[in-house]
């Protein structure tokens, strides 16, 4: 009783009847007491049985107009022999996204119309089912388990029928310029139409629709705009398809989006599986030797995405050129650690971190390119070098070319860039000796420190690694002392380093193609 009265929900007439009955049993099998009559004790018990079914009926509060119409549906579901589905296992089938409930509840024994009508009314015909199904947070606590659950399926289900109309709706605004008439990208004009779109999902749509567009875009369209693919999964597939499409041809490219777009519709395939996919697509293509250099000048980009307040993350995927470019700026000398000096006059260290010292780098090079675009590059430690094997024989190049940071350049692009003003070229032997320096318009002093930089790597003071870029030219023979500006008379030390072999009066020598300091 108290359990029964604590829901407040009242019992089913059937349910009630059952309580009686066991109660009955109950009372019969515990015998009349001796000496009670027999007819008085059947009247008792049946006046015991009465009391509480009245008691089973009353409601704990007055029953208001909501909860009437709320007990006259189950009752109407009821006669109709579905009330089983209100306790378990068939609310599943009661929820299901095109089921007859569903269908026949939102008009779906009407006589088929225009497809325009179709849409309006379809559309219409969901607003109202879903307006039905609005709860309230006290209704919501009298919805058993089975319900929550089949429920929070059924509103999944309808998310994925909702973004696959948006999609087909989408591809239709695109494919009439609706979006071009109002001077707006289709983002936009999405977000301006639906101002509840998140702007991630308008940019997963524009990429849907960019790659449903192309002639090999039929796979990933077809899982899109029939909901086999939630949005999300779509978007990240379409986004590998775009980039890639002028990597390969048409027959391959839809290879591709066969592939990719049944992954997406995989259910047993994890959002995580899904991206690697993808990303083993493309290295697949960068692994291709034919294919590698047109890829990777395909696959060239920026993006950019904020992090927080007033910060705002940039990532660049580089071609090989680029990216020695790039790296030469990164390790060049202006990214050098530069020590400072206290109030005392005492000297103290740079407070930046590598990547602080980077990116100011990076960004006083783009400062002094926009400020003065015409202007050379005024420091022979910032031009990139290339180490190209050479083989005298053949008189061309013999195997992969690098840089002194270790990026690797395949061999047929090592000629092209070697004419880069960019780039520096160094022909080198079989031990990485110099053979002969590239075209340079720089003085000789520039030429000699490229050729200590292929030579001794990095600073040549025993357990330092400090990159070339951040050392300076010492001559082994000071030249105070007469020693000459040769390369067999010079080795690169850090600054650190420089001044401590000057301080300590450390002499050293070239021995092997290699620095020997005498510490």
């Amino acid at each position: 009783m108290a359990l029964i009265q604590g829901t407040g929900q009242p019992p089913r007439e059937g349910h009630v009847g059952a309580v009686v009955e066991v109660l009955g049993r109950q009372l019969n099998s515990m015998g009349r007491p001796a000496g009670v009559d027999a007819a008085a004790w059947a009247a008792e018990q049946e006046e015991r049985l009465c009391t509480l079914a009245d008691e089973l009926f009353v409601p704990p509060h007055p029953v208001d107009a909501e909860e009437l119409a709320y007990w006259a549906l189950v009752a109407d579901l009821e006669r109709h022999g579905v009330g089983d589905s209100l306790d378990h296992d068939a609310g599943e089938d009661r929820y299901a996204v095109g089921g007859s409930d569903v269908d026949d509840a939102g008009g779906g024994n009407r006589a088929p119309g225009l497809p325009a009508q179709e849409l309006a009314a379809g559309l219409e015909d969901a607003a109202r089912g879903l307006a039905r199904a609005a709860l309230t947070e006290d209704e919501s606590v009298r919805v058993l388990d089975a319900g929550i659950v089949s429920g929070t399926e059924a509103l999944g289900r309808l998310r994925a029928e909702a973004d696959a109309r948006m999609v087909l709706l989408a591809l239709e605004a695109s494919a009439r310029g609706l979006h071009a008439e109002k001077g707006l990208s289709l983002p936009d004009w999405l977000r301006a139409r639906c101002p509840w779109l998140p702007p991630q999902d308008a940019t997963n749509l524009h990429q849907i629709v960019k790659c449903a567009s192309l002639a090999s875009g039929g796979p990933l369209k077809q899982v899109a705009i029939t909901g086999q693919a939630p949005l999300h999964r779509a978007a990240l597939v379409a986004r590998t398809l775009n980039r890639v499409v002028r990597c390969v041809d048409v027959d391959q490219h839809e290879g591709y989006a066969q592939i990719l777009a049944d992954a997406a519709a995989n259910p047993n395939l994890s959002d995580a599986e899904l991206a690697r996919v993808c990303a083993e697509l493309i290295r697949a293509l960068l692994d291709d030797p034919p294919e590698r250099e047109k890829t990777a000048e395909e696959l060239r980009r920026v993006t950019r995405r904020a992090v927080g307040e007033g910060l705002t993350r940039f990532t660049i995927d580089a071609p090989d050129a680029a990216a020695a470019t790039l790296d030469g700026i990164l390790t060049s000398k202006l990214a050098a650690p530069a020590p400072g000096v206290d109030e005392t006059g005492l000297e103290v260290a740079d407070p930046r971190s590598a990547g602080q010292r980077q990116f100011d780098a990076l960004m006083t090079v783009v400062n002094r390119g926009l400020s003065n675009p015409g202007a050379a590059p005024s420091a022979a430690r910032a031009s990139v070098l290339l180490l190209i094997p050479f083989d005298p024989d053949k008189g061309a190049p013999s195997g992969v070319a690098h840089t002194p940071t270790g990026l690797l350049i395949g061999e047929r692009n090592a000629g092209k860039l070697s004419c880069s003003a960019d780039i520096t070229p160094v022909w080198v032997g079989p031990g990485n000796e110099p053979l002969a320096l590239g075209h340079t318009a720089r003085c000789a002093s520039p030429g000699q420190f490229k050729a200590l930089v292929v030579r001794d790597e990095h600073c040549t003071f025993p357990g330092c690694s400090r990159p070339p870029q951040w050392c300076d030219v010492h001559h082994l023979t000071w030249w105070s002392r007469g020693g000459r500006t040769d390369v067999d008379q010079m080795a690169l030390l850090c600054e650190q380093h420089h001044t401590h072999v000057h301080l300590h009066d450390i002499s050293g020598e070239v021995a092997g193609g290699h620095v020997v300091w005498h510490v």
